[in-house]
Formats: C-alpha cells, sequence, structure tokens
C-alpha cells in the first residue's frame, strides 16, 4: 500500500524474516540478508521465535529494519508487532488479548499452510488484526488466506518468512 505522506513513493517491507543469530531453524545470517535482499524491499521486521529484544549494532544502509516476534500457540502460528514482553499462556486468545492489552497488532501468520502450525478455518474464531500471505507457503494456500481476510474484512500483509536467502524477495 501507498504509505502516507510519502508521495509517490511505495515503502515494501518484508514482514516475517528470521535470522540464525537467534532462532536455531534459520540458516539466514545478517550478511546473507543484507546481500540477498531485493533493492525493491524498503524493510524488514525480524520475527525470530519466542524472541523480542532488537540486535544491537544491527542495521543496513537506507533499509527500515523493525521487530516483532512469532509465537506458536496451541492452535496455531502467529505474529506480534508493537509488544515488550511475551505472554505466559500458549492459548491463542489469551496471547492476543495480551497483545491487544498491551498496545501490539495480532496477525495470523501462514494460517493455512500444511507445513507450519497453522489455525486453518480456526482463524475465523480470533479476533486479529491481519492475515499474512506468506512467501513459504503454496499459492492455493495463500488464496485460502487472502479469501478469509476478505471474509473478516481484515488487511493482508506480506512476509516471506525467509529462514535462507534463497526464501527472501517473495512477499512484502
Amino acid at each position: 500500500e501507498r504509505s502516507r505522506g510519502l508521495g509517490d513513493v511505495y515503502k515494501r517491507q518484508d514482514m516475517h524474516v528470521h535470522l540464525s543469530s537467534r532462532s536455531p531453524c534459520s540458516n539466514l545470517s545478517s550478511t546473507q540478508l543484507f546481500n540477498s535482499l531485493s533493492h525493491k524491499i524498503d524493510g524488514i521486521c525480524i520475527t525470530d521465535h519466542g524472541i523480542l529484544s532488537p540486535i544491537r549494532n544491527f542495521h543496513g544502509e537506507g533499509l527500515l529494519i523493525f521487530y516483532g516476534v512469532e509465537i506458536t500457540c496451541f492452535e496455531g502460528d502467529l505474529l506480534a508487532y508493537g509488544i515488550k514482553f511475551l505472554p505466559q499462556s500458549k492459548k491463542a486468545d489469551h496471547v492476543i488479548n495480551h497483545i491487544h492489552e498491551n498496545g501490539g497488532i495480532a496477525i495470523c501468520a501462514h494460517p493455512y499452510s500444511a507445513r507450519h502450525n497453522a489455525f486453518e478455518d480456526d482463524v475465523f474464531n480470533h479476533d486479529f488484526d491481519a492475515i499474512e500471505l506468506n512467501g513459504g507457503i503454496k499459492k492455493h494456500e495463500n488464496e485460502l488466506a487472502r479469501k478469509a481476510a476478505k471474509i473478516m474484512d481484515l488487511p493482508l500483509i506480506g512476509g516471506s518468512d525467509a529462514h535462507f536467502p534463497h526464501q527472501l524477495n517473495t512477499y512484502a
């Protein structure tokens, strides 16, 4: 979407990236990230599993860098932006309430993925702020996410869910 106040400049941000220095499931170093990221991407959001803290001295020239977190719930995975501490519960409604009570945003990550912890049709039973289109899943799974967002009248965000360099530059 066009960002307010930026004229004709579009701000494309990959809202779901994992780094190997923080996520054991990732093989993506910061050097690989900066060398592999398309010049069409203006920013990234580091969303490592269960880690909220920013990385000290981590910056890319001209690249906007944000931090969120991927949280595994019993029902599926979600992305949280804008919170300072992790919830104690793993029950989705409790996690979403914690995020909202602390001024954050709760995004349903890869809701119909066959290879991730996914909410599937249970997505309709939760108070998400947006739905993710994910670069790491199949086209028809993203189509189901797109339909769910339309039914729920929620915006879509894009994330590569990159764990390896070749997974970057898919969705933003």
